[in-house]
Formats: structure tokens, C-alpha cells, sequence
């Protein structure tokens, strides 16, 4: 097989398989997917803020971000805006097939979406994106600001440390910790939740999605997915396993018609999981948060 070729998810005989299978979906499966949906959809009377990061586990944000921003853009009546922050490769502009990269600069032209979006990259229809510098804490206020009020959803994507993602995150609405599927990593995700629970921050587990990501596969064999995910999911914190996905692990562009069946469902479930925490979250000032205070 050439390296450049795209390849599936799922083997051929799965696909086959499920495509038999489709038209006899029971009406629980049916039911669920139309739960899914409403959340998805929901809506608030301003833009929600998430935040993507890593938990400094070194975990690919940028493909899960990807995997959100396309199911957000493809439900949703809104705009949604992905803001890159990771400052390395594969990008997001890569893993949304976005060639034109624009940078978020402070006095963003915001009086009207029309110039907004001259600064943004068109990745899909309901979708755009921009860079960010990570290590400028100030453009949170400045640059993005100003204009996430022109979309329903603004997903801001960075590693764990970068003083951009850090002052986003103090007013996220919710955050979506992507954590690789290591017995180190879960550790590290054990000790920030204690953390957050003795500084008494319990709204911000309760607004957390923890996505378990087996980006390459079986890296820690000794490690027990579902042992981890439900100690995890006892914190208050919603987990999602993302297992090994062949299309996600080639680095390229993510093609939604690819992905493995158990990708694309994880993908709905943690897009509706941190839209549902979003929309519940409580009023979060961002100015104030920005000062280092929090809402």
C-alpha cells in the first residue's frame, strides 16, 4: 500500500457487514441517535467556549478537535469557529484540509461577520478557522473575543501550558482533556482532578469530557480502558474511549466517510457531551477571568 493512499478506518469486511446491517437498526439505536442530535443542537443565548487540550500527556488535540469541529458544523444551525493553538504538526488546518492559514491578530476587525471572516479560513460550510499565537495570553481578549460572538461554538485547541489556552480556559464553558491510553496518562488525569477538587473547583471536572485516545495502538498494553474510564467517570467527569482509528493514525486530512463506525460515534458522543456542559455551565465573565480571577 502506497503511504500516500488514504486508507479506512474499518476493514473492508466491517463495512460490508454494517452496511447489511443498517437498514434493520433497532429503535433504540434509532432513539439515540435522535438524543444525540438535540444535543448537539442546542443553543444558548451567547457562544459557548471549549477548550481542547492535553493534560501535558502529549495526545493529538488537533484530530479530536477536528472530529468535533466537523460534527458541530454538520448539526448545528450556527456558526462554529476552531481556533488552532497547538503549534505543531499535523495541524488543524491539516486534519481539516484548510490550506490558507490565518492568524488571529489583537483589534480583530469585529463590527460585522462579513470582516470577520476576511481574517478566517473556510474549512466547511458553517465552519471556519484561525491560528493563534500560544504564548500571547493577551490575544484571548483582543483577538478572539471580539469576534467568537459571531459563532455558536468557538473550540479553542492548544496543549496543556500555552498562555493562550490557559487564559481562554479560566472562561471556557467547558473543556475536552485529551489524554493518550497510557497508565501514565491516566495517572496524570488522576492527579488533576484531585487537584481541582481540593482547590474546590468541582464545576470545572463537572464541565470536563475526558477523551481517552489510543492514537497508537496498544502503546501501554498493561493498560485497562475500561478499569480507567470508569474510575475517571466517577470523578463526575464524562469519558469517551477513542479507540485506534487506521484513517486518524495517517496524519492527514480527516475524511468523515473514512473514519471507523465506533470513531464517528465517539466523535457525536464527545461533541455532545461538552456542547451539553457548555450550555449548562454557568455565567463565565471573560474579562475577569482574563485578570486571573475566577467567574
Amino acid at each position: 500500500m502506497s503511504p500516500s493512499k488514504t486508507v479506512h478506518g474499518d476493514p473492508w469486511p466491517r463495512r460490508l457487514v454494517r452496511s447489511a446491517l443498517t437498514p434493520f437498526r433497532s429503535v433504540s439505536e434509532i432513539a439515540d441517535a435522535i438524543e444525540v442530535r438535540q444535543r448537539l443542537q442546542r443553543s444558548s443565548a451567547t457562544g459557548r467556549r471549549i477548550v481542547v487540550d492535553d493534560l501535558g500527556t502529549d495526545a493529538d488535540t488537533a484530530v479530536v478537535a477536528a472530529l468535533v469541529a466537523r460534527v458541530l458544523a454538520h448539526h448545528r444551525h450556527d456558526r462554529v469557529l476552531a481556533v488552532d493553538a497547538t503549534g505543531r504538526l499535523p495541524s488543524l488546518d491539516t486534519r481539516l484540509n484548510t490550506h490558507v492559514a490565518h492568524s488571529l491578530g489583537a483589534g480583530a476587525e469585529s463590527g460585522s461577520f462579513d470582516l470577520v471572516k476576511e481574517g478566517l479560513g473556510e474549512a466547511a460550510a458553517g465552519l471556519w478557522t484561525v491560528q493563534a499565537a500560544q504564548g500571547d495570553e493577551g490575544l484571548f481578549a483582543s483577538g478572539l473575543l471580539p469576534i467568537s460572538r459571531f459563532f455558536g461554538v468557538t473550540l479553542v485547541v492548544g496543549g496543556s501550558g500555552g498562555a493562550f489556552v490557559d487564559a481562554v480556559g479560566r472562561a471556557a464553558h467547558a473543556r475536552i482533556r485529551v489524554v493518550r491510553a497510557t497508565r501514565e496518562a491516566a495517572r496524570t488525569v488522576g492527579r488533576s482532578i484531585d487537584e481541582l477538587l481540593r482547590d474546590g473547583r468541582r464545576d470545572e471536572v463537572d464541565r470536563s469530557v475526558i477523551v481517552v485516545h489510543d492514537q497508537d495502538r496498544r502503546e501501554d498494553p498493561g493498560f485497562d480502558a475500561a478499569r480507567v474510564t470508569r474510575i475517571i467517570a466517577e470523578s463526575g467527569a464524562e469519558t469517551v474511549l477513542l479507540r485506534h482509528d487506521r484513517h486518524l493514525a495517517q496524519g492527514a486530512a480527516v475524511d468523515t466517510r473514512r473514519i471507523a463506525h465506533a470513531t464517528h460515534q465517539a466523535a457525536l458522543r464527545i461533541a455532545a457531551e461538552a456542547v451539553n456542559r457548555a450550555v449548562e455551565a454557568r455565567p463565565v465573565h471573560a474579562v475577569t477571568a482574563v485578570r486571573g480571577e475566577h467567574a
